[in-house]
């Protein structure tokens, strides 16, 4: 009889250890607020590439660097070390202009994007070109590919003419061929660090009741909480696609000068970045 005592006490203390295990890495889960951050502070000046993001960042799905990304310091002297993008004179889309990459996220409904963005003295913003954002589907939903199916969706900024900054989206309900423009009301200049703030919460089945807020150096410049990204609960928040280039893809979006850009802080996050 005491055996049998002393048994169920083990195995119910075994139960007991794995369950609290168990709720331990499901809190863990639930707590953890920072799911990707790039500071560059520790990488050493010089190329980067693959292998020094992986030290950063973990895995990487995939990415394209082309010898078009160098480390160096912060021309203002208040960043330490930042992330240079080259977009050489004449070239024009991803593969011989700017930088690419995709990190998995867990997929979730909401996520909030933040980061820091320069653009070098002489940058030449010609037709516009294309910068980091979230999506479903990483690359997938880019390049006139129309998410018909409502199962991913897209939203990276881009420059445009003269520097105007939009939301480049690509959505369940895109009216045009090549991705919708969001405007955000501002013009970007050299020589001036901006920091680009977004949170998408995505829409509840096949409701238009998603969120898409963006914030330029705190200050919140769009309010979207009306948008359908996806149908029926597909299409999770499952990456970060850092993408930059100039393009398009004519001549008439190559810069007429080698241009250079520069990144920093980039986290995404479950809570709102403070300001």
């Amino acid at each position: 009889m005491k055996k049998g005592i002393l048994y169920l006490l083990i195995v119910n203390g075994f139960i007991f250890n794995s369950y609290a295990q168990t709720s331990v890495k499901v809190d863990e889960i639930k707590t953890q607020k920072t799911f990707l951050e790039l500071n560059f502070d520790t990488s050493e000046k010089g190329k980067y590439t693959k292998l020094d993001l992986v030290k950063e960042a973990g895995e990487i799905r995939w990415s394209l660097f082309e010898n078009r990304a160098n480390i160096v310091a912060d021309p203002e002297e208040k960043k330490g070390n930042v992330l240079k993008v080259d977009y050489p004179k004449g070239t024009v889309g991803p593969q011989t202009n700017g930088v690419q990459f995709i990190k998995t996220l867990p997929a979730s409904n909401e996520y909030y994007l933040d980061y820091y963005l320069y653009f070098e003295e002489g940058f030449d913003f010609r037709q516009g070109g294309k910068l980091p954002g979230l999506t479903s589907g990483g690359s997938t939903y880019t390049g006139g590919h129309h998410p018909d199916n409502g199962e991913g969706w897209s939203a990276r900024y881009m420059w445009v003419k003269k520097g105007e900054a939009i939301v480049y989206f690509y959505y369940v309900d895109m009216k045009s061929k090549y991705g919708d423009a969001v405007k955000l009301g501002v013009h970007f200049k050299t020589g001036k660090w901006y920091r680009l703030t977004q949170r998408i919460k995505l829409n509840e089945d096949n409701l238009s009741n998603g969120i898409m807020q963006v914030w330029v150096d705190g200050k919140q410049v769009v309010n979207n909480t009306n948008v359908r990204y996806r149908l029926w609960g597909k299409g999770e928040i499952d990456s970060f696609y850092f993408s930059t280039f100039h393009g398009g893809a004519t001549e008439d979006w190559s810069p007429k000068n080698d241009s250079s850009a520069l990144f920093d802080a980039i986290k995404v996050t479950k809570s709102k970045p403070d300001f």
